[in-house]
């Protein structure tokens, strides 16, 4: 049997277990980049939390508290070292115990206050409300903005508000609705991308869950990967897609003499893409299986598959089970558009003159190819990302240190023949993008991506951050993007239900580029312009 034979049977032998039995837990998901992520990365990464698979975002409050509950459970039972990793862990579990306090007393990990909502139906919201000032210099108007769902930076002073509202129905229903207001309809997209709607629905979905499965269908962005400042197949880099996903709630073992093989969880979903773009309505389905063999080590597996769309004859799912049982563009639907990825998360502990740290460090990285693994171990058409975590870097202290690396451009460099790969096709000519902005990496083709970023708690409730970033884009071409940046941040938690951000970030670009056409995508870079951008923001977010 082949290999994807073997995987597309694996998976459906691990849904069919897993709807057999069980109870459901329904829970509304977690916006990415809610400071929650990184807090519970963090104690995973100080292993106050042993068992945690963090590689698909986004996860639903639920499994935040389940992290978050054996976290607690760890400390009760004495089973975390206090060597000066509590001046971190306890202010950050604090927090998280007032942020999950709902889903924590469900599982039964606290107790319930008379103050304490129960019934079955809960619901909350987020309300948050951003001001950024920007200047784009070099006779340019606009910026892209990176992970930011579509966004883009405009000269001069906007506002953008939105509520992220959500309830739950016993445990097998959540809904959640995202209405946004910009008071420059700009801001998500100028030329090719043109947004006319001071106010959009920015993500909106309905779950269903039973035993361990949730089929949720709406609009909504996915984080496949371990990278921080970009990952190869999926970010939140463009505008958020509609979707219909189905996969497993919760991580789950094996039964019988299996479950000691690890803790597993399985993600799909079929998106369909813009009208305006060289295939209208063209779709992309995704697959992640992640896999954790032992407390210090997580895999994962991710394919991408774009097909179908008007006038093209490709239906869901002959198109894709075809493609999975035979070698990559070699079934009858060859004229598919694939990626695939392999990614892995690695906690070493500290070791004397080797890994100096107090709570060692994390390695992590992916490599992807475009269409067809072609060559192994690493295809022609391979492109990497890795970084380093040191979650804290002296003993008793708050500072903790992020490198990573990232690369498109490595098979264009051993052959030049391959260039303009990365997100490209022939046949979808828009590529494996939304509105005209990839559905990975922000960087795009034939990039580099260096990046670093650092924080410190100045006390237990204000947190200081800097970033430093070194990027060239489409590398390729006579001319391209050449980007340094700067920036610094600082997060206050005024109360339990209430952070307060700003930050400020330096650009200096040669040769910025901008989206002019997506229906096929093309991409012009200003030569010989230096511009030179400062980007201002300040955000107040507060929770009922």
């Amino acid at each position: 049997m082949s290999v994807p034979r073997l995987l597309c049977s694996l998976t459906l032998g691990l849904l069919l277990w897993l709807i057999s039995g069980g109870i459901a837990l329904a829970s509304s998901n977690l916006p990415l980049h809610h400071w929650g992520y990184d807090a519970i990365e963090r104690l995973i990464a100080l292993e106050v939390i042993d068992r945690a698979l963090v590689g698909a975002k986004p996860f639903t409050r639920m499994q935040a508290a389940q992290y978050v509950a054996r976290a607690i459970e760890r400390v009760r039972a004495d089973e975390v070292a206090l060597d000066g990793r509590e001046v971190i862990a306890e202010p950050l579990l604090e927090r998280l115990l007032a942020e999950f306090r709902p889903e924590l007393i469900r599982l039964g990990t606290i107790r319930a206050r008379p103050q304490d909502k129960s019934g079955s139906v809960r619901f909350g919201a987020r309300v948050t409300s951003e001001v950024d000032a920007s200047s784009v210099g070099g006779g340019q108007t606009i910026r892209f903005r990176e992970n930011r769902g579509g966004e883009y930076f405009v000269n001069g002073v906007q506002n953008q508000t939105d509520v992220r509202a959500w309830a739950e129905l016993n445990e097998w229903a959540a809904v959640m609705v995202q209405p946004k207001f910009i008071s420059n309809r700009h801001l998500l997209g100028l030329g090719a991308t043109n947004n006319s709607d001071n106010f959009y629905l920015r993500e909106f979905s309905l779950k269903l869950s039973y035993a361990n499965i949730a089929l949720e269908a709406g609009r909504g962005t996915q984080w496949w990967g371990p990278g921080y400042h970009g990952s190869l197949l999926l970010t939140d880099h463009a505008f958020p897609m509609d979707m219909i996903k189905l996969g497993t709630e919760r991580p789950f073992q094996l039964p019988g003499s299996l479950s000691g093989l690890g803790d597993w969880k399985v993600n799909a979903f079929l998106a369909q893409l813009e009208r305006n773009r060289d295939v209208s309505r063209a779709r992309v389905f995704g697959l992640r299986i992640s896999y954790l063999p032992a407390s210090w080590l997580e895999f994962g597996l991710t394919r991408l598959t774009q097909f179908g769309g008007r006038g093209r004859d490709q239906s869901f799912p002959e198109t894709i089970v075809d493609t999975y049982i035979h070698p990559a563009n070699q079934g009858a639907d060859k004229d598919v558009n694939e990626q695939g990825m392999a990614d892995f998360r690695l906690r070493l502990p500290s070791v004397p003159y080797l890994i100096p740290f107090p709570a060692g460090l994390q390695l992590y990285g992916e490599i992807g190819t475009e269409d067809k693994w072609s060559q192994l171990p690493i295809p022609s058409r391979a492109a990497f990302l890795g970084g380093i975590y040191i979650p804290q870097v002296f003993a008793g202290d708050t500072l903790d240190l992020r490198i990573e690396y990232a690369d498109t451009d490595y098979g264009r460099r051993r052959h030049p023949e391959l260039g303009q790969v990365w997100y490209n096709n022939g046949t979808y000519t828009s590529g494996m993008r939304y509105r005209g902005l990839p559905l990975g990496h922000h960087m795009g083709t034939d990039a580099v991506d260096f990046f670093i970023r650092t924080t410190r708690y100045l006390t237990d409730t204000l947190q200081l951050g800097a970033n430093f970033n070194i990027q060239e884009r489409d590398r390729g071409q006579p001319v391209h993007e050449k980007k340094r940046e700067a920036a610094i941040d600082l997060t206050w938690w005024y109360a339990k239900d209430v952070q307060v951000m700003a930050g400020y970030t330096f650009q200096r670009l040669k040769n910025p580029g901008q989206v002019t056409a997506i229906t096929p995508f093309d991409e012009t870079f200003a030569g010989g312009i230096q511009a030179q951008n400062h980007l201002f923001w300040t955000s107040l977010a507060v929770q009922f």
